[in-house]
């Protein structure tokens, strides 16, 4: 990071950070709708509407590639930026495979009839839940980064502890994707159905998964 004095009167273009959060707002509708999606498919209606929902996934999914591509497009010399650049374009890769992950696992859902048991669907359904709330904390810890970077404004401390609730938060979307993962073998089902289940759930867990590691890359951005 660069020191103080620097860091105001160094790069003229700091809006690359701020750009962080405009990217996150499709990848946070986008992980919204993958539980509306989940909820067409498990009371058995692959319909329009969910044909609707998929499109709007991937019309976000555009939006956000457009963002990053802003963003990267328009970065200052390595040495005038306030962060590590290799850690800010790794941050942008991160992030943007959160929404990736949602599109896989809409696909997933769309491949065939999604008729599971009801125990095993409001458990999946509650996956989804679990790895929503990974992606929602991570705004928090994002935005107040921000501002402690930028303009040293806000408690080091809180935003630390921001970060630590987005990791203590992805282990509880470890402990259910396990959990399913087993109920789906348990639930003697057709192989095809369980295979499509654990893919499903395992592209659940990899977009709480890339909300850890932005929280990570983040925390290292604010040590340097």
């Amino acid at each position: 990071m660069l020191p103080s004095f620097l860091r105001f009167a160094g790069p003229r273009r700091q809006d690359y950070l701020p750009g962080l959060l405009d990217h996150y707002r499709p990848v946070a509708r986008g992980m919204a709708l993958l539980h509306e999606a989940l909820k067409h498919a498990v009371n058995k209606r692959p319909d329009k509407g969910f044909r609707v929902l998929t499109g709007e996934i991937d019309i976000l999914e555009a939006e956000a590639d457009k963002v990053k591509r802003r963003i990267r497009n328009h970065l200052p010399a390595g040495f005038l930026m306030v962060v590590d650049k290799t850690l800010f374009l790794n941050y942008t890769g991160r992030q943007d495979n959160i929404l990736d992950a949602v599109q896989e696992a809409v696909t997933w859902l769309a491949l065939a009839p999604f008729d599971v048991p009801p125990a095993l669907a409001e458990a999946m359904t509650g996956s989804v839940a679990e790895a929503a709330e990974t992606v929602a904390l991570l705004h928090t810890a994002l935005s107040e980064g921000i501002g402690l970077i930028l303009h040293a404004k806000g408690d080091r401390g809180a935003t630390k502890k921001h970060i630590q609730d987005v990791r203590g938060q992805h282990l509880k979307v470890v402990k259910a994707k396990r959990g399913l993962i087993a109920a789906a073998y348990a639930s003697g089902l057709e192989f095809g159905r369980v295979y499509q289940v654990i893919r499903f759930v395992e592209y659940v867990y990899r977009a709480s998964h890339n909300a850890e590691g932005c929280a990570d890359i983040l925390r290292a951005m604010l040590a340097r």
